[in-house]
């Protein structure tokens, strides 16, 4: 089975580009490659692209004028890179050891065992579009009453930012918030599960943080995906229990 799931990997990798519509070049600029990977990857940045080359997982060719050129195996590593994240859960340390695995001609069976089904992805976990709300912006677009918001506010579990602006991720917050108090659990309930969140967050901090003292151009980003990954892990495991003690 597990060899079954490596050689499905490795297709992966090596499918050829022509097969999805993409324009075979001998090489290609990183806003070439951007390009390419959009329509599958809308999350995908200049910035996450470096930051995969800083970690090891690809390595483009510098043209004499030390610009980065990718090669048709680059994009295809990079598609099987930001698939794998996305779509089996997969931290970068682990795919870059299936990586690695395949560059030296053998198939590993980590990528079966470190599946887990039903677990988060840490790409769920990336900052939201940037958009600022005002209170009755966040009130007409969660679709509550004023008086609700308002007191999600007092309990602090939606905050305004220092120009009294509100995210795209309060929004969501307030239909959760909504939906449970159908149920009858009221403020006294969400402030206990945001207790509970504030210890997980203090976990993640515990581990990500010290990674942004590093001393390299990529310690803050390697940071963010650290708490990403370790995000995502503890609302699998937290979810997990529940699931398993339901009945």
């Amino acid at each position: 089975m597990a060899a079954q799931e490596g050689n499905a990997a490795k297709k992966l990798l090596e499918q050829n580009p022509a097969q999805t519509g993409e324009k075979v070049l001998p090489t290609a600029s990183i806003g070439d490659v951007l390009k390419q990977l959009k329509p599958d990857f809308p999350d995908v940045t200049v910035s996450k692209i470096r930051f995969l080359e800083s970690e090891g997982l690809i390595t483009p060719r510098r043209s004499q004028s030390g610009y980065r050129r990718f090669s048709p195996e680059d994009i295809q590593r990079l598609r099987y890179i930001l698939t794998h994240q996305r779509d089996n859960y997969l931290p970068l340390k682990v795919i870059k050891e299936q990586l690695d695995a395949m560059d030296a001609g053998k198939v590993t069976p980590v990528y079966a065992k470190r599946q887990i089904a039903g677990a988060m992805s840490a790409e769920q976990f990336r900052s939201s579009e940037p958009r600022r709300l005002t209170r009755a912006d966040l009130t007409a677009r969660a679709g509550v009453e004023d008086s609700f918001t308002g007191s999600l506010i007092r309990l602090g579990l939606v905050m305004a930012d220092q120009s009294g602006f509100f995210s795209v991720d309060d929004i969501t917050i307030v239909q959760l918030a909504d939906r449970l108090s159908e149920f009858g659990l009221d403020g006294r309930h969400l402030k206990a599960m945001m207790t509970i969140a504030h210890r997980q967050l203090d976990l993640v901090s515990r581990v990500s943080d010290p990674l942004k003292h590093a001393r390299d151009e990529n310690a803050r980003q390697r940071s963010a995906e650290t708490a990403r990954e370790v995000s995502a892990l503890l609302l699998s495991l937290n979810a997990a229990i529940v699931k398993g003690n339901l009945d």
